[in-house]
């Protein structure tokens, strides 16, 4: 899944979930961590711009930032949003000089990775290596700036899922640094994160109707299912989340569209309703209107060879897909005075999808990646 200023806070959600391994057709591929949890970063020796996380290009970055002021009445507020989340800060009459992060806290190191279990509802990777280490999801700041009060303009969170080797340290630390930092990404809203849930099989098929669903994750909140608004009851939760923010400000995220591209030659992009209908057990012709379909022509096991863009090194015969999120975020006091901020933001990222083939009359079928 700031030091108060309209530059980009959060800029990108780095390559949120992109080159991560995930099982049944979510996700494919390894990442190494881009920061280990026991090699923190030490204030005396790291730069203005920060380290740890990984950034993505630009043609896989989300959304600046946008800002704008707000007043309720004895509170002077901020609210700030860009395409992996929003947030506000309020000033009031009389507080003192704020200091910097170097300042406050010297030379405490700072833990820039998290590792936690993978969150239910996300199948596991198949693990050929038990012996060596598991799968963990892998949570890490970038883009620390320690020469400002919270971290800069340019801080992100990335959420991948890393192969742990046995005996890698992944304990939290409990020094004043890491609880401050890590806290002010708790306190701003992570835009629910779409994991790709495909149906009618997690793996798609070559010539049969897939359809895009998705489970939306929180990756500021244990990575946890969003349930908010019209999706409270929906099992893998929805594109839409509200929070009420200090100095009687609310903000509101709902998406309004989302555009899935296989980056492959010959199949074309779509584009879907945020909601990705899809009625469980009904025949693809029943599917209902506007319901995210692509029907693919042939396996991934071709995906490197006529792929778009570059795929990396450790996404194995699976199409890289672009996911692209279109977000409308307003603030106000909940009500009638709800204000619009900015025109609108674009998560971006991109996910490992294999398709199969399945050939006859071999007996068993003979299924190709």
């Amino acid at each position: 899944m700031s030091a108060v200023t309209t530059r980009s806070w959060g800029r990108r959600l780095a390559t949120a979930l992109a080159g991560t391994g995930l099982a049944a057709g979510l996700l494919a591929g390894l990442q190494a961590p881009a920061q280990a949890a026991d090699e923190p970063c030490d204030l005396s020796s790291c730069s203005g711009g920060g380290s740890g996380g990984s950034g993505g290009s630009s043609g896989t970055q989300s959304s600046g930032t946008t800002s704008a002021s707000y007043n309720s009445g004895t509170t002077s507020c901020r609210v700030y949003a860009n395409g992996a989340g929003m947030g506000s800060y309020c000033i009031r009459p009389g507080g003192s000089a704020v200091k910097t992060l170097r300042e406050r806290f010297g030379n405490q190191k700072l833990q820039l990775c998290r590792y936690r279990p993978i969150p239910p509802g996300i199948p596991t990777p198949y693990n050929s290596r038990a012996e060596d280490g598991r799968y963990m999801m892998m949570t890490c700041l970038s883009g620390i700036d320690f020469d400002t009060a919270y971290g800069g303009g340019d801080k992100s969170m990335d959420v991948s899922i890393v192969f742990v080797p046995w005996g890698t340290d992944i304990e939290d630390r409990d020094n004043d640094i890491t609880r401050f930092v890590w806290g002010t990404f708790e306190k701003s809203e992570q835009l629910p994160t779409p994991i790709m849930d495909n149906k009618p099989s997690a793996i798609p098929l070559v010539g049969a109707p897939s359809f895009f669903t998705f489970r939306w994750i929180d990756g500021g909140r244990d990575n946890e299912v969003v349930q908010e608004g019209p999706y409270a009851n929906k099992p893998n939760g929805g594109p839409y989340k509200q929070t009420d923010r200090e100095g009687g400000v609310v903000l509101r995220a709902e998406a309004t569209r989302i555009r899935i591209d296989p980056n492959q030659k010959g199949i074309a992009p779509i584009t879907c309703r945020p909601d990705t209908p899809y009625r469980e057990g009904a025949a693809a012709g029943d599917q209902p209107e506007g319901a995210c379909r692509i029907v693919f022509p042939r396996s991934s096991a071709s995906a490197r060879k006529l792929s778009t863009v570059p795929i990396p090194s450790n996404v194995d015969e699976a199409f890289w897909v672009s996911i692209e999120v279109e977000w409308r975020i307003t603030y106000g006091d909940g009500g009638g005075d709800m204000r619009e901020l900015g025109d609108g933001f674009t998560m971006r990222l991109r996910q490992a999808l294999p398709v199969q083939e399945i050939q006859a009359p071999n007996e068993p079928p003979t299924v190709i990646y």
